[in-house]
């Protein structure tokens, strides 16, 4: 499925290659503006405090210091951009008060001539507490009414969701399983760390920011609601980005909008930038999440009822609770065709750090108790796990419930043999199990994951196709990359759907006051929705072309075609014009016409097509020291169409890393609220030599709704990794982890108990 393309289906270069590779590319740390100041934090050392008193005369008369804004004068984002639906919702979106709510919060910040300076004013400010007390477990915050973290109370959001008659079937299943699973709290540990911005305010009136946002457009609103700015009056720049996983969806806490204030009382540049403990300790993680699942099966392995209670700490703020847990609800019931679901969800605010949009955005935690859940009942009536997902998973044709949408591609079946051969899942299933203290195990997960957020959330993509005087194209778009190379992706879908070289496309950067509204890189959604967009693009810009060409040809459109950047009539091949010649005669040649081709496209998606892997995992666990190593990780996933088969390698292979360290190693640990491994020394990443035998298998599917037939795939490399692991901890020593991390001491505690 690919010979009929050019450029779809090629593993091109990417775009900005050169740049980076040769040092050119200048990152948000690497900005400088001319006059600029430089801004630091004062943050709260408690947990949950009220700010009584703030004096900041002795650091005032420092020489070097411009301005100092506090958390009662600045407004904190609270929300994120579901709502600013309405003007009812967005007033939701903004809080200003004097309450710290986790270690690390911001109370103010201080712009000073060099950051020396600002550090010494800040030691300099005398902070007066009444300290409040403190909630750090969500079970806690639920039953507490006296202590409230919000004026709302503890309880962020709550749902109930039922799909059939649960009771019913629970009555309709031969085995009920009921099964507790606790995830834990990840850091995205970019390699640029979050948090750093410059903010200029100049005295007309007009704010520029410079910031790796993965959301320009979104990021623009609400500084402007925030700081109160006309949109007009905002522009947001994004430089590269050295990764991003979620964590720069939207305004970091404290970060742009308290550089805005700054900016805005001395009219100079205000440069402000997070240090690494700062990015561990006070911007968002993923959310822990807490899944009481009960399951009703008939002896011959067909699923009857689910019920799934769920509980999220969200920390101090919220901002994306009510998307992860629609995530959860989403992808875990549209997984599996069982006719009775019950789901309960609540999401808690706790006096930790926040916690926010990460990869997969809530659909690793679901997805860990899920297959954890499946592999158990599969196990406990004797089947396959293999089989048992190929009998129950929703597949083509089917209607997703959630959505009321049908499935229209789906590679699953692919998917789970060619990744079940790689691993050598029936010979490693039926094996001898080794003598000795290392054991080894196979275990395998499944996992479905949307493209965009058509279906729940504002989702718009927009482009600007732009075709010169030479033939050359210049594509604009405010698709942010944050390193896995969309804008690569992008441009191979014009070039595609113009029939002109790769080469000849340009691609815009992300600048929201030349680019058109985007609803930003998140939810695996810019190959499909901005490939979307950009191929419509395109199509109105080919659309032209083909009119100008039929005029200078003397030939009906609909026999003109474009191919290598040439035009020519199907039916005669000699009868046929470059388009550089064709532009050039239209732009400048005939001065009675003058008129650049230009196409444009705007609007939201048409469906939010789920994308199906598989992941099948060797491990080796010694049951002397409880250490637990990856032989071999296997993801096959189900994209639609590659449109750039080395990328979506990429991002299989990062995802499977991602998710070996959240199953293993990756967990931020607190004590009373503060985090005590804030550092690269203590929190544990994989390191080259812990990255095991990665096999990425590319299954194509051919998505009707998407550019060329893509669909997503961004966030999906991560999402079935630990539950895959976990299972094949359970094939190797017959004890079930239910709880992420899976450290040494546990599993040395569980053969212990067993």
């Amino acid at each position: 499925m690919g010979d009929e393309f050019s450029v779809v289906g090629r593993s091109v270069p990417r775009i900005d290659s050169i740049d980076k590779v040769t040092g050119r590319a200048k990152f948000a740390p690497d900005l400088k503006v001319e006059g600029m100041l430089h801004a630091r934090i004062l943050r709260s050392p408690y947990a949950h405090a009220k700010v009584i008193k703030i004096d900041t005369s002795r650091a005032e008369k420092i020489p070097g210091i411009r301005a100092i804004v506090t958390i009662e004068e600045v407004p904190k984002v609270i929300e994120y951009w579901f709502f600013l639906r309405t003007e009812k919702k967005q007033r939701k979106m903004f809080l200003r008060d004097n309450v710290v709510r986790f270690i690390g919060d911001p109370v103010l910040a201080v712009a000073a001539d060099d950051e020396e300076t600002a550090e010494e004013a800040l030691s300099l400010i005398d902070v007066e507490y009444e300290q409040l007390p403190a909630l750090f477990e969500p079970v806690d915050a639920m039953k507490e009414s006296e202590v409230r973290i919000h004026e709302r109370g503890n309880i962020a959001f709550h749902v109930v969701k039922q799909y059939g008659d649960i009771e019913q079937g629970f009555k309709d299943a031969d085995y009920i399983v009921e099964n507790r699973y606790v995830t834990s709290k990840q850091k995205h540990a970019s390699i640029e760390p979050i948090g750093t911005c410059i903010a200029d305010y100049d005295p007309g009136g007009r704010l520029t920011i410079y910031s790796s946002t993965q959301l320009p457009h979104w990021s623009r609103m609400y500084l402007a609601g925030a700081l109160g700015l006309p949109n007009n009056k905002v522009r947001v720049i994004k430089p590269y980005t050295g990764g991003a996983f979620g964590g720069r969806c939207g305004l970091v806490h404290g970060l742009e909008i308290m550089s805005s204030a700054l900016s805005m009382q001395t009219y100079r540049p205000i440069r402000m930038s997070f240090t690494r403990e700062e990015d561990f300790t006070a911007t968002e993680t993923r959310h822990p999440i807490t899944i009481e699942m009960k399951t009703g099966v008939t002896k011959d392995g067909i699923l009857t009822a689910n019920s799934v209670k769920l509980i999220s700490d969200v920390g101090g703020y919220g901002t994306h609770y009510i998307g992860v847990i629609a995530d959860c609800l989403s992808t875990g019931v549209g997984l599996y065709r069982c006719p009775h679901v019950n789901f309960e969800a609540t999401a808690v605010y706790t006096n930790k750090s926040m916690s926010g949009a990460f990869r997969g955005y809530g659909n690793p935690q679901m997805n860990f108790a899920q297959e954890s859940q499946m592999d158990i009942i599969a196990d406990k009536l004797g089947i396959d796990p293999v089989e048992f997902r190929l009998e129950n998973y929703r597949g083509l044709g089917e209607i997703d419930p959630v959505f009321d949408d049908e499935i229209r591609s789906e590679g699953l079946k692919e998917c789970l043999k060619k990744g079940a051969e790689s691993i050598g899942w029936k010979e490693k299933r039926a094996g001898n199990r080794p003598e000795g203290t290392k054991k080894r195990g196979v275990g395998m997960s499944i996992m479905l994951h949307g493209s965009g957020a058509a279906k729940g959330l504002p989702d718009p993509a927009s482009a600007t196709v732009m075709v010169n005087a030479d033939g050359s194209v210049n594509l604009v778009t405010a698709a942010a990359d944050d390193g896995q190379g969309n804008r690569t992706v992008l441009a191979q879908i014009a070039a595609e759907e113009l029939g002109i070289g790769f080469e000849q496309i340009s691609v815009s950067d992300t600048d929201t006051d030349t680019t058109p509204l985007d609803g930003g890189t998140h939810g695996s959604r810019q190959t499909y929705c901005g490939g979307l967009a950009v191929k419509k693009a395109a199509a109105d810009a080919k659309r032209k072309i083909l009119g100008f060409a039929s005029q200078e040809l003397n030939v009906d459109e609909g026999q003109l075609c474009i191919k290598d950047g040439v035009v020519f009539n199907v039916k005669d091949q000699t009868t046929n014009i470059s388009v550089s010649d064709l532009m050039r005669k239209t732009q400048i040649e005939n001065m009675s016409v003058c008129e650049q081709t230009i196409g444009v496209a705007t609007g939201v998606a048409p469906a939010m097509p789920g994308y199906f892997g598989a992941n099948f995992a060797e491990v080796e666990v010694d049951t002397k020291t409880g250490k637990v190593r990856v032989l071999k990780l296997t993801a096959a996933f189900d994209v639609g169409k590659a449109i750039n088969p080395a990328q979506v390698e990429g991002q299989i292979i990062g995802g499977s890393v991602m998710g070996i360290g959240w199953a293993l190693t990756e967990e931020l640990l607190l004590e009373d609220g503060k985090i005590l491994n804030n550092n690269f020394a203590d929190y544990k990443m994989l390191g080259a030599g812990d990255i095991p035998e990665l096999e990425s298998i590319i299954v194509e599917s051919n998505e009707p709704t998407g550019p060329f037939g893509a669909k997503g795939v961004g966030e999906g490399g991560m999402v079935a990794v630990a539950s895959a692991i976990a299972n094949a901890i359970y094939n190797a020593i017959g004890i079930r982890m239910k709880e992420l991390c899976i450290t040494p001491e546990k599993i040395l505690d569980a053969l212990r108990k067993w």
